[in-house]
């Protein structure tokens, strides 16, 4: 089975995702930003203001013209900086403590 992945550029990508804000989607069908729907009466399902519009600014220097200021971009609390994966070593330096204690 063949699949056809389209990459977006940064920009490309941070513009979709500022465009479907407020969308809904079919949670059993469609999850992807390409899937999101308005209501049938074209309307978002979060309210955004329309009339207070900004550059919106990403991490990495990806700017979004013209975006309400009701959406905004920060790094989050959750950002991870780095993994909880153990190396090699320190999994075989691991074993070899458990299997004395």
């Amino acid at each position: 089975m063949a699949f056809n992945i389209s990459r977006l550029d940064a920009q490309s990508a941070a513009e979709k995702a500022v465009s479907v804000i407020g969308l809904g989607y079919d949670l059993s069908s469609d999850v992807r930003l390409s899937a999101c729907k308005s209501t049938p009466g074209g309307s978002r399902l979060v309210e955004i203001d329309p009339n207070r519009n900004r550059d919106l600014v990403f991490p990495g220097g990806v700017v979004v013209s013209n975006v309400s200021s009701s959406i905004k971009c920060d790094k989050g609390e959750r950002t991870r900086f780095r993994s909880d994966i153990l190396s090699f070593n320190q999994v075989r330096f691991l074993l070899f403590l458990h299997k004395f204690f």
